[in-house]
């Protein structure tokens, strides 16, 4: 079929000529599946337009990296990564990439088995949640010895001046959360606070704090949890039975908290949102499960994973690696936040 038009390859695949446009002049927006299949009918029937760039090549890959900090394991406990993961994977295949998943500990990143199959990958992002002070240094020495590999962090900014990162905006939504509880009558504002301590839940705090302090009330309480959800269950119900007296509302460091909190009060007969009301933070699926639902603070999760592969593939393209940065100039992306209101936070009357 000499002399095939585009649109002829797209009635006979039964695609629609735009998707066809796009496999062809190797523009994102369609599958990698759906570019392969464009591209071998229109060498098949002769379309004589390829350009060389969009001929099927080498496989690009990425690596995705989920690290398990020693002190913190907020990953572990969360649906939080999952949600990220498929955000990477979904914009990865549309610009043409395979995806790796490696899960490392601490005390893996020396391993030269590991740090091989790391550099075999165009590009990795990283997620890192449980990033601690502490942890710092080895991280960096791990970055340093990915060559030029170009690495986008996700869920943390501890290394924002070594790698571009993306993260959630924790200290707006936090604020917002504790504005909601304000507006709403509350007065006497608890914190549900995890012991484990990462950039994200100590901007959290600050958001807080700063709307409190704004109003011009102090925190009524600050109830130290385990990360966990059985250990911030144990660790809320030990403060419960210690008598003291109970907020109005509680703001806990993220949903598995709230969630842990909302049955200790159950236990003890109290009932949420009438006698407590409760609002945790990041929206995870479990929200909508609790009884009663859980009002939260959305943190847009998937977005997360499509704005860091869109950043790495940039970075990839342009050949920006980690050490020319300086030059290129980091990216500190921040992605907003909202609030979710279903029916753990009940306006109070003042007396």
């Amino acid at each position: 079929m000499a002399g095939v038009t585009a649109k002829e390859i797209a009635a006979k695949l039964n695609l629609s000529p735009s998707a066809v446009s796009l496999a062809l002049n190797g523009k994102p927006g369609v599958s990698e599946a759906t570019r392969t299949l464009v591209i071998e009918t229109a060498v098949q029937l002769g379309y004589g337009r390829l350009d060389n760039a969009v001929l099927p090549g080498p496989a690009r890959t990425v690596c995705f990296i989920r690290y398990a900090g020693r002190i913190v394991q907020i990953a572990e406990h969360t649906s939080f990564s999952s949600f990220v993961l498929q955000g990477v994977e979904a914009r990865a295949t549309e610009l043409g990439y395979g995806t790796q998943v490696r899960y490392l500990n601490a005390g893996d990143l020396y391993s030269p088995q590991i740090l091989d199959s790391i550099r075999k990958a165009d590009g990795v992002i990283f997620l890192g949640t449980d990033i601690t002070e502490t942890q710092l240094p080895e991280l960096e020495q791990l970055f340093e010895s990915l060559g030029d590999t170009p690495v986008v962090v996700v869920d943390s900014a501890a290394l924002a001046n070594r790698a571009d990162c993306v993260i959630n905006d924790c200290f707006g939504g936090a604020r917002a959360a504790a504005e909601l509880l304000l507006r709403t009558g509350h007065r006497r504002i608890g914190y549900v606070k995890a012991k484990q301590r990462i950039r994200n839940l100590d901007e959290r705090e600050r958001g807080v704090r700063v709307a409190l302090d704004q109003a011009g009330l102090p925190l009524a309480a600050t109830i130290e949890v385990d990360i966990s959800s059985e250990g911030a269950f144990q660790d809320f119900d030990a403060w419960f039975k210690s008598g003291p007296p109970l907020p109005d509302a509680l703001f806990a460091d993220n949903d598995v908290i709230a969630a842990a909190a909302i049955r200790v009060l159950k236990k003890h007969g109290r009932h949420v949102p009438d006698d407590v009301s409760v609002i945790g933070f990041d929206d995870i699926p479990m929200c909508e499960m609790l009884d009663p639902p859980l009002t939260t603070v959305h943190a847009f999760k998937e977005e997360l994973g499509l704005v860091a592969m869109d950043l790495l593939d940039r970075r990839i393209k342009r050949g920006e690696v980690p050490h020319q940065m300086a030059s290129v100039g980091l990216l500190k992306t921040t992605v907003s936040t909202t609030l979710v209101e279903r029916f753990s936070v009940k306006p109070r009357q003042r007396p």
